[in-house]
């Protein structure tokens, strides 16, 4: 099955510009890697069909390569391909890139590249990425899994300030495998009763949008605040 997408893709980039989609990669992960660690604040707001959540606060830290740290008041729905953003992550193991036009994306200038593991133990199957030509950073990214469905995420660095870091994370998916805890299968209330329960075997669709805010960047957080609970 990979082969066959390599291949098609192969075609279809014959006709497209002539640039190197390892190059475009490279330039977008040599960016991230000037972020050594950061903190933000971050509000989320989900909109998921048979599940109303209501908008929560969360402090997330990031240190590279891999580590990850959340805090949130209360509950949080926040999904992982949300908060981890790094190029770092997505391009980690062995792939092939195929580069397949230059377009226009909410007036950016952008390159497409399509990513294709060629590992078979990795969980993605193909991954497609909207790199802007003159930040080098992802402002969308199409990826289909093996297990969770395709999902899309859209990044907004406008408000940032910092170009390398989004101000705004919407991650969107459809996702007929997607387990969901009873406790939180329809609309959690106060009192901790639940409506509208989700039918079965219906797809889950729709929307988490997370704003980031009051980044700190590069401040040397220790290994050792990802190993315990913060107090």
């Amino acid at each position: 099955m990979k082969k066959l997408l390599i291949f098609l893709f192969i075609s279809f980039s014959l006709s497209a510009q002539n640039k190197d989609p390892y190059k475009i990669l490279d330039a977008v992960k040599e960016n991230f890697n000037t972020i050594k660690d950061y903190e933000v604040d971050a509000t989320i707001t989900v909109d998921v069909n048979f599940l109303r959540v209501p908008e929560s606060k969360a402090k997330i830290y990031f240190k590279q390569p891999d580590k990850l740290k959340l805090d949130s008041e209360g509950f949080a729905l926040l999904p992982k391909e949300g908060i981890n953003f790094s190029p770092n992550k997505l391009l980690s193991g062995d792939f092939s890139a195929i580069y397949i036009k230059a377009d226009t994306l909410q007036k950016h200038k952008v390159d497409i590249v399509k990513v294709i593991p060629t590992n078979d133990s990795a969980g993605v199957i193909l991954t497609t990425l909207w790199i802007d030509s003159n930040l080098s950073v992802v402002r969308k990214m199409e990826t289909t899994t093996k297990k969770n469905g395709t999902f899309e995420i859209k990044l907004n660095y406008d408000n940032s300030g910092n170009n390398f870091l989004p101000s705004i994370v919407m991650l969107m998916f459809n996702v007929n495998d997607i387990q969901i805890p009873k406790a939180i299968s329809g609309e959690i209330n106060n009192d901790g009763s639940s409506d509208n329960k989700k039918k079965k075997d219906e797809p889950m669709i729709g929307t988490v949008t997370i704003k980031y805010s009051n980044y700190k960047i590069n401040k040397g957080i220790k290994d050792s605040f990802f190993e315990k609970e913060k107090r």
